[in-house]
């Protein structure tokens, strides 16, 4: 019996906004001022890695990868509407293209995912097949008599492109407390069952940095993702 599931019934557990662009070797020389830049619009900023032509940051907010060829923000505590989330995009997103010199990004890439939590990984399976998203007939295939655990969908044109997965999982998070705080339990472990939806919307033609906002585009993006998921999870 299939189970009604609706993108409101999921919580967005991260959200990454990517930019790609021919290699920028002024980041052997300008990483320095992207961070003096950025460091007063994020909390407790950081290096967490450096290299010559890779570094990283991490903030209360989330974590920034500044590279030859690509820069990234990730964030495991964006807002629903991606509005906060894409102001900080932009601050980061503009400093990188302004001290690389950079004109054209090859790619732009919003990527989220959202999980919903169920009590064992048997009741994720369950949703996930109940959606019927392969209609594959009976389910043995390739001599496996089960169900598939993961259904990934592709969509591209010369302007655009999704990829769609759907993923029933398990794991494990695992935080390690400092000895300071003399806690009575020093980890925390907490498992999670559940049924991920990972979307990775993205441009395929060049954009020129002329005719691209961080804050704009990021938004509109996501509602576009959530009004065609939404269709694919109802039909």
């Amino acid at each position: 019996m299939p189970i009604p599931l609706a993108l409101t019934d999921f919580k967005m557990t991260q959200a990454t906004c990517e930019v790609r662009y021919e290699d920028a070797y002024l980041i052997y020389d300008r990483t320095g001022h992207v961070f003096h830049e950025i460091r007063g619009s994020f909390t407790d900023l950081k290096v967490i890695n450096a290299s010559p032509p890779q570094t990283s940051f991490r903030c209360d907010e989330g974590t920034f990868a500044l590279e030859v060829g690509q820069c990234r923000f990730t964030s495991q505590k964006a807002d629903t509407k991606l509005e906060v989330y894409a102001g900080q995009c932009k601050r980061f997103f503009d400093s990188v293209v302004g001290n690389l010199d950079i004109k054209v990004f090859t790619r732009i890439g919003l990527r989220v995912l959202f999980r919903k939590d169920f009590d064992d990984l048997q009741h994720a399976e369950t949703a996930l097949n109940s959606l019927q998203l392969a209609n594959l007939g009976p389910p043995e295939r390739f001599g496996i008599a089960s169900n598939p655990e993961e259904v990934l969908f592709r969509w591209q044109n010369q302007q655009l492109g999704t990829t769609l997965r759907f993923k029933a999982e398990s794991g494990k998070i695992e935080i390690v407390l400092p000895p300071e705080l003399e806690a009575d339990k020093p980890e925390i472990q907490k498992s999670f069952n559940g049924l991920v939806i990972d979307i990775d919307y993205y441009t395929v033609a060049p954009v020129e940095r002329s005719q691209w906002d961080a804050s704009a585009w990021i938004p509109q993006s996501l509602r576009t993702i959530k009004k065609h998921t939404d269709a694919i999870l109802s039909r």
